[in-house]
């Protein structure tokens, strides 16, 4: 169970601000990845493989706790990066060499092909792969997210009405979405997007939230009240600009807590528009879900 905060957060409406610690998740570099490859990689051994293919940007959070996850269960991992290869290793980067996984660099089009091959050479090799695709994007990464509502339900008695949470490929926002309509019915999940522009960014969530509630048998209305906002995004995926740059420092000189550039200083920076134009009723339980990425800031 990470921690849930509330800060001293001082505003005009009287607003109480929270902050669910999931960037303290038990796996090293934290985050809302290692929740979500502990369900996704059960899936995996409960299939009766031994080796992982998965794929992501070259500072990714999910290569990392993918790769960090197989060592630790002694799975044979393929790390495959869209990038061209780097000389500096920091962050991320730094961890996956550290780790010894295999990393193949290749460029964003030819991404499924290259995953498709290298799940090819594993099976020659004897391997049962699995393939994950990135960002974890699952049923299983889904059901992570909608399982953490429940595990906050038991945290505390606090009713939210507001959860602001940076959404990039959109399987945590989906889960935090389900799970919020089912355990708080009249809490709002706001996903503020990392890179996507707001309709491709809601077309994927209802595809992921249309898989979802099919698997679990939940209330075709969860397709229904999707809030993606694309105003905040510094205008696309691992761009900065002055104002989140302050942001980042300003939260850590104030709070102590850390965001990152690529993605949660955007989902704060959302959440602190909301609150300083007053959008919410006064007095409002708001919730920031905290995704982790101290990595990408070392970076």
């Amino acid at each position: 169970m990470t921690p849930l905060y509330k800060l001293n957060y001082n505003n005009i409406n009287n607003y109480n601000v929270f902050v669910k610690r999931d960037d303290l998740y038990p796996i090293s570099g934290g985050g809302n990845k290692g929740r979500k490859l502990n369900y996704i990689l059960t899936d995996c051994l409960e299939k009766g493989c031994n080796a992982v293919v998965t794929c992501g940007g070259i500072q990714s959070n999910h290569n990392r706790a993918t790769a960090i996850r197989c060592r630790e269960l002694g799975l044979e991992c393929t790390i495959i990066i869209h990038s061209k290869p780097s000389k500096k290793f920091t962050g991320n980067l730094k961890i996956l060499k550290l780790l010894g996984v295999r990393i193949v660099y290749c460029d964003l089009k030819n991404i499924s092909s290259v995953m498709d091959e290298e799940m090819k050479k594993l099976r020659l090799n004897g391997f049962r792969p699995y393939y994950i695709w990135g960002g974890g994007h699952s049923n299983e990464g889904t059901l992570a997210y909608f399982n953490a509502v429940e595990e906050l339900k038991n945290q505390t008695k606090i009713n939210f009405s507001a959860i602001f949470v940076a959404s990039g490929t959109g399987a945590t926002q989906a889960g935090l979405h389900c799970g919020f309509k089912y355990y708080y019915p009249n809490a709002k999940v706001y996903g503020i997007s990392v890179a996507r522009e707001k309709e491709k960014g809601i077309k994927e969530l209802k595809k992921t939230i249309q898989s979802f509630i099919k698997q679990k048998n939940l209330d075709n209305s969860y397709l229904k009240d999707i809030s993606f906002d694309d105003r905040f995004n510094c205008g696309g995926y691992e761009k900065t600009n002055i104002e989140q740059l302050n942001i980042i420092k300003n939260v850590a000189q104030h709070f102590g807590i850390i965001l990152d550039p690529t993605y949660t200083s955007k989902a704060w920076m959302g959440m602190n528009s909301f609150i300083q134009k007053r959008i919410l009723p006064p007095n409002s339980n708001i919730l920031f879900w905290h995704t982790g990425g101290l990595l990408n800031l070392m970076a």
